[in-house]
């Protein structure tokens, strides 16, 4: 079992290395259970958000262990790359790789608790939208792009929000693991792609690719054209991830 925790979480060594046997007993509380598991769990009043990976096919196993990092070890450093590039996201506690006769099998990322609402909750799944959440949505994505951070699945549901007392919002950003990272500005296409995952909404898809473009300075109805085009490819499983 390999396992790597952040210096500021050292002194909780023992307690991390016995999650796998914890998960397996049913400990802590479910916060989510379908293709993976988030638990948590707390240990001498910290609170760890317990994220256990689905246990991979063989051929993964093989990948995972000779040719690329686990969505653990990604998960990992991939939010300590958000919050140097200033986007937030949870604190990264630790990570942990298990193995059976030499290949890696399960994945377990371990971070910090955060509050928040689900964006999705507050835009696709009610009537009328707040069109002032819509706009901080668009505004958090042309800020991510900016410092060249390409979210892996850039669903309503990994936004998380808060609002605040002058009725602006904050997002913390969760689910990192498969995201990529450019120097400066992604291109316009590649932007423009990693946007297709929002929603399947068309209304609310529409209205958050011209509020994107309108603030990017980018001909707005050009913008939603192309952005559709993509959803539909996306939808007809024709586009390529």
């Amino acid at each position: 079992m390999k396992i790597e925790i952040a210096d500021a979480y050292l002194p909780y060594k023992a307690f991390i290395e016995t999650i796998p046997q914890r998960m397996v007993r049913g400990e802590g509380d479910v916060l989510y259970q379908e293709r993976n598991e988030v638990r948590r769990m707390v240990h001498d009043g910290q609170v760890f958000i317990v994220k256990r990976f689905k246990r991979v096919n063989i051929v993964q196993q093989v990948v995972y262990t000779f040719f690329r990092p686990t969505k653990a070890a990604r998960a990992f450093r991939f939010a300590a790359e958000f919050r140097k590039r200033g986007i937030v996201t949870p604190h990264e506690m630790a990570y942990i790789e298990q193995k059976e006769h030499g290949l890696f099998t399960t994945g377990y990322f371990i971070s910090e608790e955060v509050t928040g609402h689900e964006s999705h909750l507050a835009l696709r799944e009610v009537k009328e939208y707040d069109p002032r959440l819509a706009d901080a949505v668009a505004q958090q994505v042309v800020f991510m792009h900016s410092k060249g951070v390409l979210h892996g699945d850039l669903n309503l549901s990994n936004f998380l929000y808060e609002q605040q007392a002058d009725g602006s919002f904050s997002f913390t950003m969760i689910d990192v693991n498969r995201s990529h990272f450019t120097d400066g500005w992604p291109t316009d296409e590649q932007c423009l792609r990693n946007m297709v995952r929002m929603t399947h909404r068309r209304d609310l898809y529409e209205d958050l690719v011209r509020r994107y473009a309108q603030k990017r300075g980018w001909d707005i109805d050009a913008t939603a054209k192309d952005a559709l085009r993509l959803l539909d490819q996306f939808e007809n499983r024709k586009l390529k991830w």
